[in-house]
């Protein structure tokens, strides 16, 4: 593993492994046990899931470098060992869909939660307007405070998430925004094409509220050969809102199972 000082949580002792890889931006100092708390429960149905702290997030040391789905798709793809399922929330899908084309024989399944993909689908109108306000949001902000203030807002992160709880956590999360490296389009179609070719079961799940995140869904699922699942949510975390997540993942890695004993 790269980044070797990555903290992971694990839960369940037994059973097939499931990576579940968070979002948010380098400063933020909760992880990916917060991110995923609702998922915990998913270890009384016989998952063993491995939960990192990205690289620069929650109990995680800082990397020196930006958010870079590539790099932390390497020590990701590394978690897989001998096969697991993987499952990434936002940024974090990025990094999970890095981490499968990097490793696609490892991975049982892939799951992305309103992935930040928006650059498979650059030409959408409704992918046009999101860009357009966040750049608005990144070149109207005269502060690193006030610029993660309005992209948590922008993003419909909501104060349950964790996120921002602190003034100092803000700035980081702020500067951190303006390093980010995003994933070019070439390079997400690339990975995709992978997904594809090498039949990884891919789902890809949107809370509803945002029209640009579920163009980048409807692009993902089309792309990769997968299913675009809407669980309706206000906010940016659907895998949180209700009970239904759960059980709509669970009855997906064990299809994804089922179809590759057969």
């Amino acid at each position: 593993m790269s980044d070797a000082s990555v903290h992971i949580t694990r839960w369940g002792a037994s059973g097939p492994r499931v990576v579940l890889v968070h979002g948010s931006m380098q400063g933020s100092a909760v992880g990916g046990a917060h991110h995923f708390a609702a998922q915990e429960r998913l270890a009384e149905r016989g998952w063993r899931l491995v939960v990192p702290d990205r690289p620069g997030h929650g109990r995680s040391a800082d990397p020196g470098r930006p958010d870079d789905a590539e790099a932390d798709g390497a020590w990701v793809a590394d978690l897989l060992e001998d096969g697991a399922h993987l499952v990434g929330h936002s940024f974090g899908g990025c990094v999970a869909l890095a981490a499968a084309a990097k490793r696609p024989q490892a991975v049982r399944s892939l799951t992305l939660i309103e992935p930040a993909l928006q650059n498979l689908a650059p030409k959408d109108p409704r992918v046009r307007r999101f860009v357009l306000q966040a750049a608005w949001t990144m070149l109207s902000s005269f502060s690193a405070t006030t610029r993660a203030r309005r992209f948590l807002r922008l993003m419909r992160v909501p104060p349950e998430s964790g996120s921002g709880a602190s003034p100092e956590e803000l700035e980081r999360v702020g500067k951190a925004l303006l390093k980010l490296k995003v994933p070019a389009s070439e390079v997400l179609r690339r990975q995709m094409e992978t997904v594809r070719r090498e039949g990884i079961p891919l789902l890809v799940v949107t809370g509803g509220w945002s029209p640009a995140l579920e163009a980048a869904a409807e692009a993902a699922a089309a792309l990769g050969g997968g299913q675009h699942r809407v669980i309706a949510s206000e906010h940016h975390f659907p895998h949180n809102i209700s009970d239904e997540f759960n059980p709509v993942l669970d009855a997906f890695l064990r299809e994804s199972d089922a179809r590759r004993a057969r």
